[in-house]
């Protein structure tokens, strides 16, 4: 356990994950202090974040202020240059990249709620992990409930890590997304409540996509051991097998949970009692993602599987997909052309 108060910046304060880090950190007071916000364009809740924790106006970034390079130069520099031991990146989009990067060279502790800094550069990052000697603390609920098992059997030796996959709002169509898709009905996430892109992402299983390589990256599994399956209900939130047991993490379809390990653990404090226990996986019904769901998470499998050695070519490919996620939120394409785009792209 550590004495010491932690200095927190966190990127991308006004999205949903970024509130709700701030309320946890608020219940732990005596071991964090919030030195740094950012958001993109919600200046009314950032200065209100800004104004209850006591943040001067050098300490705050509202990116859509400012132009694209500008924004970026005054992220790297309150990640590198601000004195945070811990900064929480829950940046939506490949603008959380380069923070990631920027944070683990100055050798802090990161909280990365941010699926494309792995995606896109998940080589550069564990490599600069482990030369400079920074943690890398998972925020997504599957991955985090992984770290979290892995934690309390820290002997064993990974079989297969399960990810469960709720389906989204269209798991029960009988085939692929029909043309005429709402923005209210892609949005209906039936149990987590989400921002806009992730909720859209989740809708099409891109997300369940950029979630395998994440996995991949940050337990050091081939593709193979990281499997998939079908659980709407949401209360498993990761299983591990091992040699001769499944154990399994439940929780509520709360991130809460999640953000407090996180922080926990980079503060080294004792964690809270979670239930992860044994399971025999025969009792739960776990069936594979049915195929008329598949080809997001298909469609990333192969840029991945294409390009993971060329970095710039998937930041282009989530340039474009980013780009098409807005457009239909703004009623620009309907939402079966999100796939259909994204397929053709090479």
């Amino acid at each position: 356990m550590t004495n010491k108060l932690q200095k927190v910046v966190v990127l991308g304060s006004t999205g949903s994950l970024g509130m709700q880090t701030l309320k946890i950190l608020e219940k732990y007071k005596k071991h964090f202090k919030i030195i740094g916000l950012s958001a993109n364009t919600n200046i009314k809740i950032l200065d209100e974040q800004a104004k209850k924790f006591k943040i001067s106006s050098e300490n705050i970034i509202l990116a859509s202020k400012l132009d694209s390079n500008s924004a970026k130069k005054a992220l790297l520099k309150m990640v590198e240059e601000k004195g945070a031991d811990i900064i929480i990146n829950v940046l939506s989009g490949i603008a959380g990249i380069d923070p990631s990067i920027a944070a683990l060279k100055a050798g802090k502790i990161l909280l990365l709620g941010n699926k494309e800094s792995l995606f896109a550069e998940g080589k550069k990052i564990m490599n600069l992990s482990k030369k400079n000697h920074a943690k890398i603390i998972p925020l997504d609920s599957e991955h985090n409930a992984i770290f979290e098992i892995l934690k309390k059997y820290p002997e064993e030796k990974i079989k297969n890590i399960i990810i469960p996959c709720s389906g989204g709002p269209f798991l029960n169509k009988q085939k692929e997304y029909p043309n005429k898709i709402t923005l209210k009905e892609a949005l209906a996430h039936p149990k987590w409540k989400m921002g806009k892109k992730i909720s859209i992402e989740s809708a099409t299983l891109i997300n369940k996509g950029l979630e395998i390589i994440e996995a991949h990256y940050l337990f050091n599994l081939p593709l193979s051991k990281i499997i998939t399956k079908i659980h709407p209900q949401c209360s498993i939130h990761g299983i591990v097998e091992f040699k001769d047991k499944f154990v399994a993490y439940f929780g509520k379809a709360d991130m809460k949970e999640h953000l407090e390990n996180a922080l926990l653990s980079a503060a080294n404090l004792p964690s809270l009692k979670r239930k992860i226990k044994e399971i025999d996986l025969r009792n739960f019904n776990l069936p594979p993602i049915p195929e008329h769901l598949t080809s997001g998470m298909k469609i990333i499998l192969n840029v991945f599987g294409n390009y993971k050695s060329t970095p710039k070519k998937l930041k282009k490919f989530l340039q474009k997909e980013e780009k098409l996620i807005k457009d239909f939120l703004h009623d620009k394409i309907p939402f079966k052309k999100i796939i259909s785009t994204l397929r053709k792209l090479k």
